[in-house]
């Protein structure tokens, strides 16, 4: 079990809702053990606005929300063993569970056709998610797609202002709050270019920007002093995306499923 149902209309709701939907992820336990108007207050909202979002998420209330979150601690903690090296594991499932269940075929389809007709796609990734950048150029390369990875961070202040609208860029940043990859995101978008963003299910700024999202999950998101956080949800949706394309040129159709 997971909690993808709180995610599943993600991108349809306000700013205020994604905030609340993040909390929920992040802090179960808490939300099972407060009332609608004790989360309201940690949040700084109001009471309507929880009862509200739980409704625009699928349940009948806040209470309703309440017990599906428990159900889910409570089947988590019966699987949970007492070995460390098994609470590694199923972190690190939980990361590639929760990171598939914000997928959607829609927009993921949406995407691949976007890399198969673009007449170039230009790869940045800053710090950790570097390499995450260069296995995705990579792999693109040898799907015959011509994408070109941007490492020189001076490439990358003035990449935005060189670029035509028949390419795309692909921005990859868990935290999607890194000033260069925000700099060049908002400056192709201005010359009407298209950006694909990377990113954590967070309500961060890059994937306000970007015309093209894809979302991973990750427990911790502030990367700027802590470049050691798991960046396993970013391979996930590599591989999401490699797959999806490697079936489209053998001819099998749109089968988003079979990559997971």
């Amino acid at each position: 079990m997971s909690l993808n149902k709180l995610t599943e209309r993600y991108n349809e709701l306000t700013d205020m809702e994604k905030n609340i939907v993040e909390y929920i992820l992040k802090n179960p336990k808490k939300v099972r053990d407060s009332t609608a108007s004790e989360l309201a207050d940690v949040l700084f909202v109001s009471k309507t606005s929880i009862i509200n979002l739980s409704k625009r998420v699928g349940f009948e209330g806040y209470s309703e929300l309440k017990y599906y979150v428990r159900g889910y601690l409570d089947e988590k903690r019966s699987k949970k063993e007492s070995i460390p090296y098994e609470d590694i594991l199923s972190n690190l499932n939980s990361e590639v569970s929760n990171t598939i269940s914000l997928q959607n075929p829609e927009n993921i389809n949406k995407i691949v056709n976007k890399l198969l007709n673009s007449r170039i796609v230009y790869i940045i990734g800053r710090g950790a998610s570097g390499p995450i950048a260069s296995m995705l150029s990579s792999r693109l390369a040898l799907l015959h797609i011509k994408a070109i990875l941007i490492e020189d961070p001076n490439i990358v202040d003035v990449l935005g202002d060189s670029m035509a609208e028949d390419e795309a860029i692909v921005v990859i940043s868990l935290s999607g709050e890194t000033e260069k990859i925000l700099t060049l995101a908002k400056t192709a978008r201005l010359r009407n270019i298209d950006v694909i963003a990377m990113t954590s299910f967070t309500n961060n700024t890059l994937q306000k920007i970007a015309n093209y999202k894809m979302f991973c999950f990750a427990d911790q998101t502030a990367t700027k002093y802590n470049d050691l956080i798991s960046r396993v949800g970013l391979h996930v949706l590599v591989q999401i995306l490699v797959t999806n394309i490697r079936i489209s040129h053998t001819g099998q159709g749109d089968n988003y499923e079979n990559t997971l």
